[in-house]
């Protein structure tokens, strides 16, 4: 079996407010002894935050046995003692990783909305990450011309994808159902992880379960594992932690054989 969890910790802001690692590190292990350790939110050197820690050293440290990757969203000058401040996701793997390529998500201006709360935004981004799943098939295909050994050579993609975090829309939103849309024929179509395991039962929420003062909507569902279909057999277990308090979002594992 392989356990994967994707836990959006707010840069370890729990609902008290209260900005603890310990607390994230000790969340996860309540979850599961995962493989991957997919989290959101990761600042670096912000004076404002954590009095500038390095949260990616801080959990790298909890988590010596695993490989991290870290891919900032921004880069900007300021940060403490003169380094620079970023702001990102982390992946913590104690598998092998052949390859890391970042892929930014683009952004379009709407003077209406916050960074990410945008439809408009939240449609490119998802027209990208489907596009990205799309190309990697083609060129599972259709490699092209390899150069082993050289900065150029081609690592052939997998046709199967796994992809996981805070994505921002509802299961009722636009972008949730263009997700799911049927890709080409020669690119396996998405599937909604949860769905696949529990086609009959109730969501749960992933976010707004304890902090009501930013979701004033209440306990609803941001967080997903979308995967290819050539994945559904091999899917075994999707669970929430539904009492942590360490974030404002809920730690999703995802169990595959």
């Amino acid at each position: 079996m392989l356990k994967l969890l994707s836990w959006n910790i707010q840069y370890g802001k729990g609902v008290d407010g209260l900005i603890d690692l310990k607390r994230i590190r000790d969340g996860i292990l309540e979850t599961a002894d995962a493989d991957i350790i997919c989290l959101q939110e990761i600042s670096r050197n912000e004076p404002q935050t954590s009095e500038g820690a390095d949260q990616l050293q801080v959990l790298h440290d909890y988590f010596r046995d695993y490989e991290a990757f870290f891919g900032q969203a921004y880069d900007r000058s300021g940060g403490v003692d003169g380094k620079r401040r970023q702001f990102g996701n982390l992946v913590l793997s104690r598998i092998p990783v052949k390859q890391v390529v970042h892929h930014p998500l683009p952004s379009p201006p709407d003077p209406e909305k916050r960074e990410y709360f945008s439809e408009k935004q939240q449609l490119q981004q998802v027209q990208q990450l489907r596009g990205l799943h799309q190309a990697a098939c083609e060129i599972h295909h259709q490699p092209g011309i390899d150069h082993p050994g050289t900065p150029f050579e081609q690592y052939k993609p997998s046709q199967e994808v796994i992809m996981c975090g805070d994505f921002n829309f509802t299961p009722e939103s636009q972008s949730y159902r263009q997700m799911l849309e049927p890709l080409p024929d020669n690119t396996p179509d998405l599937l909604d992880a949860w769905k696949v395991i529990h086609p009959e039962t109730i969501r749960d929420a992933t976010c707004g379960i304890f902090d009501r003062n930013q979701w004033e909507e209440g306990p609803h569902c941001r967080d997903y594992f979308f995967v290819s279909n050539n994945l559904a057999h091999r899917l075994d277990s999707i669970t929430v932690n539904l009492t942590n308090r360490a974030s404002d979002h809920q730690p999703v594992l995802l169990t595959i054989s």
